[in-house]
């Protein structure tokens, strides 16, 4: 056998092995850095292993009973009369906490002060609570809308599943509205369709980059004067694109939070 093939089949071993560790260390990555997470069943309260049915009434005709009566039924499994009749969510899509609250003891910007000065007034009164929620990476719109509603950590997989976002399968809170008969609403960011389909009374889900907070504020008046719903989620994308365009420095960032804080002071 010759110097050079003996050479050659060193050379295929050492490529062979090489290519083994290297299909490895991706597997490794892939799995840790992109981990699936399987959705729990069932969903957490009382009901879970209580049914809240009088008279023999089973689970299964429950989802027929109207809607008040599914919902008075659950009030008083709770034994907990609630002290607001009606919710608003209202999301602000890309705002900083240090846009409004102190970080580090330092307190916000003079012109982001001076911007929502209503939504300033509310905490330094004290008819407003402010907190700083600390999100896990990545920040974008769908898994944070999960963790918001069921606490559900995103994990970085959920960038791809953002762009094709599908109904959420985890206990959430919408999901607990939506059984117990509560009446919910919503105009804004079109996720919120994608993930609870068939759960709003009423909808507006809006995706252009131009005219999103108009295309939510128009709503606003009449949904306050109804009184048909137990829960309206409005959320805003319109700050979030000035962040994306100029930056937190940009001409038009002040304009956008002088329009959020005129609608919280039209809600409170």
């Amino acid at each position: 056998m010759s110097p050079s093939s003996i050479t050659c089949s060193r050379f295929a071993i050492i490529a062979a092995a090489a290519l083994l560790l290297q299909s490895l260390g991706l597997s490794l990555f892939i799995f840790g850095f992109f981990p699936t997470k399987p959705a729990l069943s069932g969903v957490s309260g009382l009901e879970s292993f209580r049914a809240p049915w009088p008279n023999g009434v089973g689970n299964d005709s429950a989802a027929a009973l109207p809607p008040e009566e599914l919902k008075r039924l659950y009030q008083e499994l709770s034994e907990i009369s609630p002290p607001f009749d009606r919710l608003i969510l209202m999301v602000v899509d890309g705002l900083p906490a240090e846009f409004v609250l102190r970080r580090d003891d330092k307190p916000p910007r003079d012109a982001f002060v001076e911007a929502m000065p209503y939504t300033q007034s509310l905490l330094a009164n004290g008819f407003a609570v402010g907190y700083h929620a600390k999100v896990a990476p990545p920040t974008v719109t769908m898994p944070c809308l999960k963790a918001m509603v069921s606490g559900v950590i995103g994990g970085f997989l959920d960038v791809a599943f953002d762009f094709n976002t599908q109904a959420l399968q985890d206990d959430n809170i919408i999901g607990q509205f939506f059984r117990t008969g509560r009446k919910m609403v919503m105009h804004g960011d079109d996720t919120w369709l994608k993930l609870f389909p068939g759960s709003f009374i009423r909808h507006d889900g809006v995706k252009d980059t131009v005219q999103v907070d108009q295309n939510v504020s128009q709503h606003l008046d009449e949904e306050l004067c109804r009184d048909d719903w137990d829960l309206l989620i409005l959320h805003y994308l319109g700050l979030d694109h000035v962040g994306h365009i100029g930056g937190r420095d940009s001409f038009l960032m002040g304009p956008k939070l002088k329009e959020m804080d005129e609608v919280i002071e039209m809600i409170h």
